[in-house]
C-alpha cells in the first residue's frame, strides 16, 4: 500500500525517491499518482513528507484536478525555459533540467532511490550535480503487492466481465456441431463454418470493450498446441471435437487499468482417459494450493504442495532444476494488479511471506505434447485465515 512506502525506503537506507516516465507505460508512476499521461513527468518524495508532482505545462491544469498528489508544480517553476535555451542538445538541456529539480528539491548528500529500470543517462546526470543515486529493486513494486479496497474491488470488477465473456465462449463451444473431420461448426446465416480459434478471439475482445476493457491476446490453444504453456493460439486454428481446448484471459479494465487472470480448460465432446487424468490431478493440486494460501505462508510452500500432489499423481515437475518434455514445467502463481504479472509469487525460490491484501493467481497445469494441456486458473486475494477467489466461472471438463 502507499502509506508503505516510507517504511521501505526507510529499511532500504534511502531518503527519498525520484522517478521521471510516462504513466501510461510505466505501473509505478501511474500507482503513484493515478494521473495518466503519455509523456514523462517526475515524482519526488522524501520519506517522512508529502510527495511532490512536476508536470510538463501542458498537463499542468489536468494534474491539479486528476491526480491523488496534492503538491502540483509545472516545469516552469524550475527554469525550464532558461536551462532548455542555454543547451545546445535538447536532450542535453532535458538532463539538465532533471538534475535541476533534483538538486533543488533533494540536495547533496540525500540517499535517493530510483527504481531498477531507470535510466543510466539521467541517473549519471544527476550524479554529476554530486546527488547520491541508487537503483534499488522492489520498492514502489513492494507497496504494490498489497492492496487497497479500491484496488481489489477494480480487480474483481474486471473479473466479473471475464465470467460473462466466457460464459458466452463456452456456450457456443458447447452448442458446436461437428463435422466428418471432427471440426467444431456454427451455423452463421444459414450455412455452416468451422469454429476457429480467431472467432473465439473476436468474440472475447467485443465482450471486452463492451466492459471497457482491453483483451490483450487471450490464450485460445486447441489439442497438442495447448502443450505449449504460452502458444496464443493462431486466428486459423482449428477447434476439435474430443481435444482439450485452453482459455487463458487476462484484459486490462480501460477505466481503473486493473489486470484479472483467468484459466479454463474444457472439451467439447468426451475427453481421453489421459485428458481426464491430467485434470482431476490439476484439480486437486488446485484445491490443494488454495487450501494452503493465508497470510504468513511462504510463496514457494504453495507450490510445493502443488508439486507434491502433481508428482504423487506420476507427473513430472521442473522442482529441484529438473528439465522435462512434459508435465508440470512453471512457477504456480503471480500477482496481479496494475500489471498481469507482479509481486508477489507462488515458485520454488520465493521465500518471503505471503501479505493479507495481495492477490494473487494460482494456475497449475500439466502439459503432454501428445495430447495437450490442462491448465486451471483463478485469481485470489490473500486473507488472514485463507484466501478468497475472485473467479465465478465453473470448472468443468467435458462440455
Amino acid at each position: 500500500m502507499r502509506k508503505d512506502i516510507d517504511r521501505i525506503l526507510t529499511e532500504k537506507g534511502a531518503e527519498a525517491i525520484f522517478l521521471y516516465s510516462e504513466s501510461e507505460k510505466e505501473a509505478n508512476m501511474y500507482y503513484l499518482t493515478k494521473f495518466l499521461a503519455p509523456d514523462p513527468f517526475i515524482y519526488i518524495k522524501r520519506v517522512g513528507e508529502k510527495p511532490i508532482l512536476i508536470v510538463n505545462p501542458m498537463e499542468y491544469s489536468r494534474a491539479k484536478k486528476e491526480s491523488i498528489v496534492k503538491d502540483v508544480r509545472s516545469y516552469v517553476d524550475y527554469s525550464l525555459h532558461e536551462i532548455m535555451k542555454s543547451a545546445l542538445d535538447p536532450k542535453i538541456g532535458n538532463l539538465n533540467f532533471l538534475a535541476n529539480v533534483a538538486k533543488k528539491e533533494l540536495g547533496k548528500g540525500t540517499k535517493i532511490c530510483v527504481p531498477s529500470n531507470f535510466p543510466v543517462i539521467i541517473a549519471d546526470a544527476l550524479r554529476k550535480e554530486g546527488l547520491t543515486i541508487t537503483p534499488m529493486f522492489d520498492v514502489i513494486e513492494k507497496a504494490r503487492e498489497t492492496k487497497e479496497p479500491d484496488e481489489i474491488q477494480a480487480i474483481r470488477d474486471v473479473q466479473a466481465i471475464v465470467d460473462k465473456a466466457t460464459k458466452k465462449v463456452i456456450d457456443l463451444i458447447a452448442d458446436a456441431d461437428v463435422d466428418d473431420k471432427g471440426r467444431l461448426v456454427t451455423r452463421v446465416n444459414g450455412r455452416k463454418e468451422v469454429l476457429k480459434v480467431g472467432k473465439l478471439k473476436a468474440i472475447l475482445g467485443h465482450e471486452f470493450l463492451d466492459g471497457e476493457c482491453e483483451a490483450g491476446d487471450p490464450i485460445v490453444a486447441c489439442g497438442p498446441k495447448g502443450a505449449d504453456p504460452h502458444y496464443s493460439g493462431s486466428p486459423e486454428d482449428e477447434l476439435m471435437v474430443n481435444h482439450p481446448i485452453i482459455l487463458d484471459i487476462y484484459p486490462k479494465s480501460i477505466r481503473s487499468r486493473y489486470y484479472t487472470d483467468m484459466t479454463r480448460t474444457i472439451v467439447k465432446g468426451k475427453a481421453s482417459k489421459e485428458v481426464k487424468k491430467m485434470f482431476e490431478a490439476v484439480l486437486e493440486a488446485r484445491n490443494a494450493a488454495i487450501d494452503a494460501i493465508k497470510a504468513g505462508v511462504l510463496g514457494s510452500e504453495p507450490y510445493n504442495i502443488c508439486c507434491d500432489v502433481l508428482e504423487k499423481a506420476g507427473y513430472a515437475t521442473t522442482r529441484g532444476g529438473k528439465q522435462i518434455t512434459k508435465g508440470f514445467n512453471h512457477g504456480l502463481g503471480h500477482g496481479v494488479g496494475l500489471q498481469v504479472h507482479e509481486g508477489p509469487s507462488l515458485n520454488e525460490f520465493y521465500k518471503f511471506a505471503l501479505e493479507e491484501h495481495n492477490v494473487v493467481t494460482v494456475e497449475p497445469g500439466l502439459y503432454d505434447p501428445k495430447v495437450g494441456g490442462v491448465r486451471i486458473e483463478d485469481t485470489v486475494e490473500v486473507t488472514r485465515r485463507g484466501c478468497s477467489n475472485f473467479v465465478k466461472t465453473e470448472i468443468l471438463l467435458e462440455i
